[in-house]
């Protein structure tokens, strides 16, 4: 549910490597590129030549006066969102009939999201374990706040390069994407949870200057 590929400059899987790892683990893949759907018309073919689900989304800035003050991965989109002020955000995703996602709220190395209770009545589903996330605090007081407002609660891997893939993932009994979909909003979800090794954060910063290869 929140997967990126080299169309985003902090990672280096390719989206033909992405897709035949989830077809080899069973899983079905959400792309969420940074600010961006560029990577969409890649997916869309290479999922239809390889078998593979792929639901298109993409990982949204939250911004205040210039800042970013956390991030949304909207899910089942048709089109781009652009970064904006957190409701303006919601409200886009919505209006395509989308599923709003807040990640890693509470991790402050990684944009956590500022004033999030002020917008509990808004998010569909809340990312409570982030394979990425290196202090467990941060994905602790995630699950207390999903608890507390009754939220559906996703386990993702944020994954950035090949070997991330399927660290995290959300287990739903659905047999269409649709499926999946309404059983994700109900909360009906097995959340399979394991960390990320630290050392891939220094991948992502290394992806970022171009000096590793994609794969």
């Amino acid at each position: 549910m929140h997967v990126h590929s080299n169309f985003s400059a902090d990672s280096i899987t390719l989206p033909q490597t992405a897709l035949k790892i989830a077809k080899e683990k069973g899983l079905t893949l959400a792309i969420t590129e940074h600010n961006s759907i560029a990577s969409w018309p890649v997916f869309k073919k290479l999922s239809k030549e390889m078998g593979v689900n792929v639901i298109y989304g993409e990982e949204v800035k939250v911004m205040d006066n210039g800042k970013c003050v956390g991030e949304i991965v909207a899910v089942f989109l048709n089109e781009l969102i652009r970064p904006a002020l957190a409701g303006e955000v919601f409200d886009k995703i919505h209006s395509q009939a989308g599923l709003a996602m807040v990640v890693h709220p509470f991790d402050i190395f990684r944009h956590d999201f500022k004033n999030v209770k002020d917008y509990v009545k808004r998010i569909d589903l809340l990312e409570v374990f982030n394979s990425r996330t290196v202090l467990d605090s941060h994905n602790k007081k995630a699950v207390e706040l999903a608890k507390q407002f009754k939220l559906p609660q996703t386990a993702n891997s944020d994954s950035h390069s090949p070997e991330e893939i399927g660290m995290s993932y959300s287990q739903v009994n659905a047999e269409t994407l649709e499926g999946a979909r309404r059983e994700l909003i109900k909360g009906n979800t097995v959340l399979v949870t394991n960390k990320s090794p630290v050392t891939v954060h220094l991948t992502t910063q290394l992806s970022k200057m171009n000096l590793i290869k994609d794969k």
